[in-house]
């Protein structure tokens, strides 16, 4: 019986031979990426989701007061929002979370790593730990560094699309559409094109500024390319994802039919409120599991481009060439 053979990531690929890889290296490695996904980025996901969905259930019963009321805010909506319980949910909800997104970022890209420095799909749950420990200051920097650059990026965006809705607005109020469309697949663009900054920063070990540097320079002729590979995977991850909050949004349109009451602040039953918890934290879950997609998919433009422009593999393999015979057998048990 032959063994799946150590993939080999430092290669100049196509855009098919990049995805080819990338799912090549997901279904090799589902078992143990999943494990590791689970043990440390799980928790912390899962307790915002408890939060997240604690406040959407509040969101849903107001909604629907306002609504029994005729338009009309019901008594108590305003105390609600200004109450410590709203704010603690919510600060606890967007802690948790972003703790739970720089955990699935950096053990993903640690089971990556360990993974490449061993040449072997049974890595150990502790190396990933550690890996993943010593990489989470890092990713947290990046994530906040994102962020930030992002919503400096929509806020600058903002100005030549006014600009473009002013000027199609003469010719027609529907072409006003067509630039509202251009501005978000424009932050589309970007948020796929600078998550690669997070691999590369996890990779080599670089500030945050020498990994733009570092980005713009490898991508100086993949640039849509790595657009491409980008997202495609994260519509992959988001078709997949939306199979999984279905049923949390059902469950949600059943129970709204159901409810008659009329006090903006009442609470579910307890019965209710766990399912609908239960639910929500499935759809969290398998959220983590489909998030390295992308992340993987990134990863692996990222060896395509440096192969591009250093051809770092290609004079490993010259220099190793010799012994490729040999390390080929050993992958093979009969």
């Amino acid at each position: 019986m032959q063994q799946a053979t150590p993939i080999d990531f430092q290669q100049a690929r196509d855009f098919s031979s990049t995805m080819n890889i990338t799912f090549r290296f997901l279904r090799q490695n589902i078992k143990g990426l999943a494990k590791s996904l689970l043990f440390f980025a799980a928790p912390a996901v899962l307790l915002g989701s408890v939060f997240y969905h604690e406040l959407f259930s509040r969101m849903i019963s107001l909604s629907q007061s306002t609504a029994m009321n005729g338009g009309a805010s019901p008594f108590g909506v305003d105390e609600y929002y200004t109450s410590v319980n709203f704010w603690i949910s919510l600060l606890a909800a967007l802690v948790f979370m972003l703790l739970g997104g720089v955990f699935t970022i950096s053990t993903t890209y640690a089971y990556l790593l360990v993974y490449q420095e061993k040449q072997t799909r049974h890595v150990d749950l502790g190396e990933v730990w550690r890996k993943s420990r010593s990489l989470f200051w890092r990713t947290f920097g990046t994530m906040f560094m994102y962020y930030l650059g992002m919503s400096t990026a929509m806020g600058m965006l903002l100005i030549p699309t006014a600009i473009l809705v002013f000027v199609m607005s003469l010719v027609s109020p529907m072409l006003s559409a067509v630039a509202f469309l251009l501005y978000y697949l424009g932050l589309f663009v970007l948020c796929v094109y600078f998550a690669m900054l997070f691999f590369i920063r996890c990779r080599e070990g670089i500030g945050f500024f020498a990994a733009v540097s570092r980005l713009s320079k490898i991508t100086r002729a993949g640039f849509w390319n790595t657009v491409l590979v980008g997202g495609v995977n994260v519509y992959i991850q988001l078709v997949f994802s939306s199979l999984f909050v279905i049923p949390w949004y059902v469950y949600i349109y059943l129970v709204s039919l159901h409810d008659v009451s009329t006090a903006p602040l009442a609470s579910p039953g307890f019965a209710q409120e766990a399912l609908g918890t239960v639910l929500f934290m499935i759809y969290s879950l398998a959220g983590i599991l489909l998030t390295s997609v992308p992340l993987i998919g990134l990863a692996m433009q990222y060896y395509n481009l440096v192969e591009k422009a250093e051809s770092k593999g290609l004079m490993a393999r010259i220099a190793t060439f010799g012994e490729r015979i040999y390390t080929e057998q050993e992958h093979e048990d009969f």
